[in-house]
C-alpha cells in the first residue's frame, strides 16, 4: 500500500480550535515538547503530554488527525483532553458551531500544556492495521502523525503547511525497546516531520544489515516459522537487488519491522506500509511455515520498493496504479531474480491476479488512471489498481523484452524514471510516468487500451506470442493456470529463460 500520496491525505481532521495570544514569532510552526507515558499493552492505551511555549501571535488551531488512507474517525480515540496554563489551571473548553472546540485566553503570551489519553483498541479491516498507531500485547507502532496534535495559525491551509517540530520522549513498558530512524539526543527523539516518523515498540529482536549506503535495522517481535537470521538475510538481499534495479541513490538509516497484529486474527494475512524510511509490516501466520514465509517475502519486497517509488519522488498527483500495481509486480520479479521464486511461481501469481481482475465489475468501466484517486473509497478501485496494475506491469515487461529481444525490461524503465525524476528532484505525475513507459518501445496502443482506457484484457490472447498458454481442466478445478506451450520458438525460449 501506501506511500507519499496517502500521507498527503492525512490532515483531513477533527478540528479543535483554540484562541491564543502570544508573542509575535512569525508564521513558523511552533515546536512541541511531548512525552508518551502510561503505555498499557493490555488495555491498548497510553497518555500524551505536550508543552507548547513559542506560540505565534493570533488565533491558533489545535488539530488531531481524523482521516488517513481510508481510515475515518481517528480523532474519536482521543479522551480526557485538557489544556493548562503556566500555573496549571485548566483552560475552559467551549463547543462552538460546526463541532469546533474553542477556548479563550488572556491578552498576554503564555505557554500551554496539552494532555490527553489515547485508546488504540479499534478493530479494523486487517489490511488497515499498519496505517495508524496501534498497540498489542507483544508490540506496538506509534505514528506521530496521528498520535500528536497539530498546532498552527488559524486560517485555511495553515495546518497543511509546515509541520510542528517535535521533541518526543517515550516511556516504554518494562522490558520493551524502541526502534526508529529518528535521531535521539539526551533521551528524546528529534522528529522533524511527524508524517515520516515511526516508533516500533516491543520485546524486540534486532539485526543490522547493510546494502550499499543503506544502513538497515531489522527489528522483529513475536514468534514465526522462520528465524530472525532468515528475515535479515532476506531484507539484505531485497535491498541490494532493488538498489541495483534503480541504480542506487538511497543512503542513511532505514528500519524494517515485523510484528503480530494487535488483535487476534485467523488465516494467513498481512498489513504493511512504507512510511518515510520505515517499513511497517504485521503478519498473521498460516499453519504451514513455508507458505507463511512465501507470503512474507512477497509483501516485504513490495513495501521495500516503496523506499524508491513513490517515497523517493516529488509526487504531483495520484498515480497509485503505478506505485502500487507495478510495485506489486516488482516484488515478484525481485524474488525471481534472487532465486527465491521459480517460473512456476511467477506464472501462478499472474494467474491469481487475472482471476481477481476478471471478477471485478469495474474492469470495463474504470481505467487504471481513473481508479487511482478512489483507492481508499471504493473496494473495486482498490482491487483494480493492485490486481490489474500488476497484470499490466507483467504484460508490459513481457512485451518490452519481446520487442528488444531480451535486451531491455521493465527494470530499465524504472531505472530511467528514478534517475530522471527522483535523483534530480523533478516533480512527477501520470504524464511523466506514461511518457517514460511509452519511450520504452512501441506502446502507444498498449497504454491507451490498458492504462488510460478500459479495454478488457484477454489473457490467453495477450500471452500467446510469448509461448504461454491458459490451462483450464478438472485438474485445475476451473482456476486460471498459466503454463508454457508444448512447442516454443527459439525467441520464445530465450524470453522465458529470463525468468
Amino acid at each position: 500500500m501506501k506511500g507519499a500520496w496517502a500521507r498527503r491525505l492525512g490532515l483531513r481532521i477533527l478540528l479543535l480550535a483554540c484562541c491564543l495570544l502570544a508573542a509575535a514569532v512569525g508564521r513558523a510552526a511552533p515546536a512541541l515538547d511531548c512525552r508518551v507515558a502510561n503505555i498499557s499493552p493490555a488495555a491498548r492505551a497510553l497518555s500524551v503530554t505536550c508543552a507548547a511555549s513559542a506560540l505565534p501571535a493570533g488565533r491558533l488551531q489545535l488539530r488531531f488527525l481524523e482521516r488517513f488512507a481510508g481510515l475515518d474517525r481517528l480523532g474519536e480515540r482521543v479522551f480526557n483532553l485538557k489544556l493548562r496554563d503556566e500555573r496549571g489551571a485548566v483552560v475552559r473548553l467551549e463547543i462552538h458551531g460546526g463541532g469546533l472546540h474553542l477556548f479563550s485566553r488572556g491578552d498576554r503570551p503564555q505557554p500551554v500544556t496539552i494532555s490527553y489519553d489515547l485508546r488504540l483498541a479499534a478493530a479494523l479491516d486487517p489490511g488497515q492495521y499498519a496505517l495508524a498507531s496501534s498497540l498489542g500485547p507483544e508490540a506496538g507502532f506509534l505514528l506521530p502523525s496521528d498520535l500528536l496534535p497539530r498546532v498552527c495559525a488559524e486560517g485555511e491551509g495553515e495546518c497543511d503547511a509546515e509541520p510542528n517540530p517535535v521533541r518526543l520522549q517515550i516511556a516504554a513498558p518494562a522490558g520493551w525497546q524502541v526502534a526508529t530512524t529518528q535521531a535521539e539526543r539526551g533521551g528524546s527523539f528529534e522528529v522533524g516531520d511527524p508524517q515520516e516518523a515511526v516508533f516500533f515498540l516491543g520485546r524486540l529482536r534486532r539485526r543490522a544489515v547493510r546494502a550499499g549506503e543503506m544502513e538497515i535495522e531489522v527489528a522483529a517481535a513475536g514468534n514465526w516459522g522462520f528465524t530472525d537470521e532468515e528475515a535479515a538475510e532476506l531484507t539484505e538481499a531485497i535491498a541490494r537487488d532493488q538498489a541495483s534495479l534503480v541504480g542506487g541513490g538511497e543512503a542513511g538509516r532505514f528500519l524494517v519491522t515485523l510484528a503480530p497484529f494487535p488483535l487476534p486474527l485467523t488465516g494467513l494475512r498481512s498489513s504493511g506500509l512504507a512510511r518515510g524510511r520505515t517499513v511497517i509490516l504485521m503478519l498473521n501466520a498460516a499453519a504451514d511455515p513455508g507458505l507463511t514465509f512465501k507470503h512474507y517475502q512477497r509483501h516485504l519486497a513490495h513495501e521495500m520498493f516503496h523506499f524508491y517509488v513513490p517515497n523517493g519522488f516529488r509526487v504531483r498527483e495520484n498515480f497509485d496504479w503505478f506505485w502500487e500495481g507495478f510495485t506489486r509486480y516488482v516484488a515478484l520479479t525481485t524474488l525471481v531474480r534472487l532465486g527465491r521464486l521459480e517460473l512456476t511461481d511467477y506464472l501462478a501469481a499472474l494467474g491469481e491476479e487475472y482471476e481477481a481482475y476478471a471478477a471485478n465489475a469495474a474492469r470495463a468501466r474504470l481505467s487504471l488512471v481513473d481508479a487511482s484517486p478512489d483507492k481508499f473509497t471504493s473496494r473495486e478501485s482498490n482491487e483494480l489498481i493492485y490486481r490489474k496494475g500488476m497484470l499490466v506491469a507483467a504484460l508490459y515487461d513481457l512485451e518490452l523484452r519481446w520487442q528488444s529481444q531480451g535486451k531491455r525490461s521493465l527494470a530499465d524503465v524504472l531505472r530511467a524514471l528514478y534517475q530522471d525524476y527522483a535523483r534530480r528532484g523533478r516533480e512527477v505525475g501520470n504524464s511523466e510516468v506514461l511518457g517514460v513507459l511509452g519511450r520504452g518501445g512501441d506502446f502507444g496502443a498498449f497504454t491507451r487500451d490498458y492504462i488510460t482506457g478500459t479495454r478488457e484484457i484477454d489473457l490467453a490472447e495477450s500471452l500467446e506470442p510469448y509461448g504461454l498458454v491458459i490451462e483450464r481442466s478438472l485438474a485445475t478445478r476451473g482456476r486460471t493456470r498459466i503454463g508454457v506451450a508444448p512447442r516454443l520458438s527459439g525467441r520464445q525460449r530465450a524470453l522465458l529463460s529470463q525468468f
